[in-house]
């Protein structure tokens, strides 16, 4: 049984509009380097232009176009700090230790959970403080800990 995605075709890009996405591209020679200079992707400029990013890149060595190492690339790139800043505020140590403290009073309902079953990590999720800090936990409570699951067995044909 075929999956739908791979019912539809993708028709093959013809010679002439091969061509004529490469001649756009030509044409377009002032605003490709300029969009370069200003640091965007190769990869990025050759999708709007419907061109590969190789022939791109050997484009702008022939029009003369100094091109940025490949350190360089990583140096743009956002570190993952960035990316997720402003998504989640940084709670307080008070609040931490609030929710620390909260975990703590629960003590017997915590240990019969996860005696019972519940892991580390959600019991992590629901009182929004750290698994390690859990785990160090359970440790000192004397709670006996709970071994991976084995990984299943693979299918066999």
């Amino acid at each position: 049984m075929t999956t739908p995605a791979r019912t539809k075709a993708v028709a093959p890009v013809t010679p002439a509009e091969k061509t004529a996405a490469r001649d756009a591209a030509c044409a377009d020679s002032d605003v490709i380097i300029r969009r370069y200079q200003a640091h965007e992707p190769v990869s990025r400029i050759a999708a709007d232009y419907h061109v590969t990013p190789n022939w791109l890149a050997l484009r702008l060595v022939e029009w003369g176009v100094p091109r940025r190492h490949r350190h360089e690339a990583h140096a743009l790139r956002r570190p993952a700090g960035h990316v997720f800043r402003g998504r989640t505020r940084r709670r307080s140590t008070a609040e931490v230790r609030a929710a620390q403290a909260q975990f703590t009073n629960d003590r017997a309902d915590v240990t019969a959970r996860y005696l019972a079953g519940t892991s580390i990590t959600s019991l992590a999720r629901e009182y929004q403080v750290s698994p390690v800090w859990i785990t160090e936990r359970l440790d000192d409570w004397g709670v006996p800990r709970r071994r991976r699951p084995a990984p299943e067995p693979p299918l066999q044909p």
